[in-house]
């Protein structure tokens, strides 16, 4: 059975004051907390980067980002592309 890559947390992203968002693959917000374990597994699989780039446009505009903001904020990438259906269904359970 193959995962619904909707429902697949793909992005952590840390905003200073505010609850994390959790993203799935097309930037949409799954959710906005993030279970210790995810954090410490965004943290440990990836480095942060910005989220200043137009493919985060969409994200910021809905969410109120501004631009200033968004050059502090960091994202985590939690999927690489490589990994299994299983690993996939473990991360949705973080």
């Amino acid at each position: 059975m193959q995962s619904d890559r909707d429902a697949i947390p793909y992005y952590l992203i840390l905003r200073a004051g505010c609850a994390p968002y959790v993203l799935n693959a097309n930037r949409h917000v799954l959710r906005r907390e993030a279970s210790p374990l995810l954090r410490a597994f965004a943290r440990a699989r990836s480095a942060p980067t910005s989220i200043a780039e137009d493919v985060w446009n969409d994200f910021s505009g809905l969410e109120s980002v501004s631009n200033l903001e968004r050059m502090d904020m960091r994202a985590y990438a939690l999927v690489q592309g490589a990994e299994s259906e299983h690993q996939l269904r473990l991360l949705s359970a973080l």
